[in-house]
């Protein structure tokens, strides 16, 4: 059980260290892309994609970290949950609570995320 608590919040931790990196390499590239695109338009476009592909694959990746790590709990009848992968990722989030229906009682609550 401590095993598992300590993983859990190492990689709770890894999910915004590489959040935060990965946002800091986007905003540098993007200054890279607008000084290119005065002059080298098409190798900006290439990059502009090529940073969209990057960038998305890495949320993609820290929302299943978000995912498997601990669980959440419904606001309404306090049940325990660990979501799919497709609820976590559509669902409207604010930090670690996300609006999530309860399997239990059926009700689109703010749930929230515990380790």
């Amino acid at each position: 059980m401590k095993n598992e608590k300590k993983h859990n919040q190492e990689l709770f931790v890894a999910e915004a260290v590489i959040g935060v990196a990965a946002t800091a390499m986007l905003l540098i590239a993007v200054t890279v892309v607008a000084v290119l695109m005065e002059t080298q338009v098409t190798a900006a476009a290439w990059l502009v994609a090529m940073l969209i592909g990057f960038f998305t694959m890495i949320c993609l990746g820290l929302t299943k970290m978000e995912q498997v790590v601990g669980y959440y709990v419904c606001e309404n009848c306090h049940h325990k949950q660990v979501p799919s992968y497709n609820a976590v990722l559509w669902s409207l989030h604010l930090g670690r609570t996300r609006r999530m229906k309860c399997p239990k009682c059926h009700k689109k609550t703010w749930q929230k995320k515990v380790l």
